[in-house]
């Protein structure tokens, strides 16, 4: 992918899921996992409480601090619910302040506990995959479960028997797909399109990488369309069709890294080219996947994340002949692992 494609995917993702997440709230909030309290002052108690345990604890597994950031997180949901019945409570009173100085401290707290120990790109994926504040409440919904049953049974589908079969596929898909005006016809499209994705992703290392950047552009060309649809009026486009769009991102970021982890395994021949795209496409997941794209992720994929996370340095390493670059490999996977876990803590505290 061109920098300036990779761009304009994402943003077109993020208006979706913009879109998905007004009109999913009165859905996915409506729990009552979180802890109550009868007034303000017992919810800033509870914030203090947190915030002294925290101060007690020198070190912690993986998945203790994923535990605890979990917790703070869904007490944090649960003052901010408090504060909003409270009127007393303004942007500078006394309450507000005190959380905000009780949060910071927090923050601190338990980012010190997250580098007491080197943490993996493994442990910080499983940070990532399981504090997502969203997941609960995402994976309890009619609509998430849909949705799974729709790829899986697009799973059931055998690839396309060869690499020419795949490209004809893709051609005839973009020929005949028009402006979606209904969300069955993007769910028609995303059907005939995850076959063709799927078989191409069986056939990637023989894909010259001029054919991948058409692929790309057609399809960003597609959803170009959609989202101008999307942006004027989403009424003919359901809750299901936007959680659709995001679990589809997932699948093929997931599926991506799959193939090039497994091309990798199978020393197929690679050019400096596809090398260097193998090395985006391993790290992509890591990098790309957002709080509540991670929430709709199936046990299957968070499995397979957990698992390319632990194998990516020694893919990192393969994919660089020399030895001074298997060296920069290892360190570059450290370094990766060291922003990854600060980008999470200061975008998820």
């Amino acid at each position: 992918m061109t920098n300036k494609i990779k761009t304009a995917f994402y943003v077109q993702r993020r208006i979706a899921l913009i879109l998905f997440c007004v009109a999913m709230t009165s859905t996915f909030f409506s729990c009552d996992s979180h802890p109550h309290f009868k007034n303000s002052g017992e919810a800033i108690k509870a914030c203090h409480d947190a915030l002294e345990e925290y101060r007690d604890t020198k070190d912690a597994s993986t998945k203790t601090l994923a535990g605890d950031i979990s917790s703070w997180l869904e007490l944090q949901d649960s003052a901010y619910a408090t504060f909003s019945r409270d009127s007393s409570v303004t942007l500078h009173s006394p309450i507000a302040l005190a959380y905000f100085s009780t949060a910071d401290s927090v923050r601190i707290e338990l980012k010190r506990i997250a580098t007491s120990r080197p943490r993996s790109l493994k442990d910080v994926m499983y940070l990532k995959l399981y504090t997502a504040k969203e997941r609960d409440k995402v994976r309890k919904s009619k609509t998430w479960e849909a949705t799974v049953n729709f790829y899986k049974e697009l799973d059931k589908r055998n690839c396309l028997p060869s690499l020419p079969a795949t490209l004809r596929a893709y051609e005839t898909l973009f020929e005949r797909t028009k402006e979606f005006k209904k969300g069955q016809q993007l769910r028609d499209y995303i059907a005939a399109e995850d076959l063709c994705f799927r078989s191409l992703m069986k056939y990637l290392s023989a894909v010259p990488q001029k054919r991948l950047k058409e692929l790309t552009a057609k399809t960003s060309n597609v959803f170009d369309k959609f989202y101008g649809v999307v942006g004027k009026t989403h009424s003919d486009f359901d809750d299901q069709t936007m959680l659709l769009l995001t679990m589809r991102f997932n699948r093929r970021i997931i599926q991506n890294a799959e193939a090039c982890r497994d091309d990798i395994k199978n020393n197929s021949d690679l050019d400096e080219a596809q090398r260097a795209n193998y090395r985006w496409m391993l790290i992509q997941p890591y990098m790309t996947l957002d709080s509540f794209s991670t929430a709709t992720l199936t046990d299957e994929q968070i499995e397979s994340l957990l698992k390319i996370a632990d194998e990516l340095p020694s893919l990192l390493t393969s994919l660089d002949e020399s030895e001074e670059k298997n060296k920069q490999a290892q360190e570059v996977t450290k370094v990766l692992a060291d922003y990854f876990l600060n980008s999470y803590i200061s975008t998820t505290l």
